[in-house]
């Protein structure tokens, strides 16, 4: 098993897998996936500065999941997928590991993510190590950054070296279950 940047030829993988588990994941559109590999932000935005870095994971020759994380103000777990037939705590915890190594190496040191309250992925953060902070409503799919859905989502943080969390460094490559 390998998590390894994404690369353009990686797209058509990522584009499936995302819109396979769009329920799970949420839209985001296939130029931010680009611009994440490439670092360079296209058409109108509202900034063109591109702070989202994307990871694969491999495994046997095959693509079976990946990681999207933006490190602007706050590192976040923008989408994390596994593809269905290959889902292991290991392999997301593989994707998270370069995922947070790449911001500890920028300096950072808490992490967020957010997710629905009714997936069976919040089992996934509590058993990597991540606490629970808040909740807050579901943004539309207009993305007007408006917590407008219905959807409740749980906020969830990781923070190395905290003073307020008993998190174990998940870089140590020990569960924090």
């Amino acid at each position: 098993m390998q998590a390894r940047f994404a690369t353009l030829k990686d797209l058509k993988y990522v584009n499936h897998l995302s819109k396979k588990e769009s329920k799970s994941l949420g839209f985001i559109p296939n130029p931010a996936y680009e611009s994440a590999i490439t670092g360079i932000k296209t058409g109108k935005r509202w900034s063109n500065v591109c702070n989202d870095k994307l990871w694969v994971l491999e495994e046997n020759k095959d693509l079976v999941g990946f990681l999207l994380m933006s490190f602007g103000t706050w590192s976040k777990v923008n989408q994390i997928a596994i593809q269905e037939d290959a889902r292991l705590i290991e392999r997301g915890k593989e994707l998270l590991t370069q995922g947070i190594t790449y911001g500890k190496n920028i300096g950072r040191t808490d992490f967020v993510c957010g997710c629905a309250d009714d997936l069976p992925s919040n089992s996934f953060w509590s058993g990597v190590g991540w606490k629970q902070i808040g909740k807050r409503k579901g943004i539309s799919h207009k993305n007007t950054w408006k917590e407008t859905s219905k959807r409740t989502v749980n906020i969830y943080n990781y923070q190395l070296n905290s003073l307020f969390f008993d998190n174990k460094d998940l870089l140590s490559g020990k569960n924090n279950g």
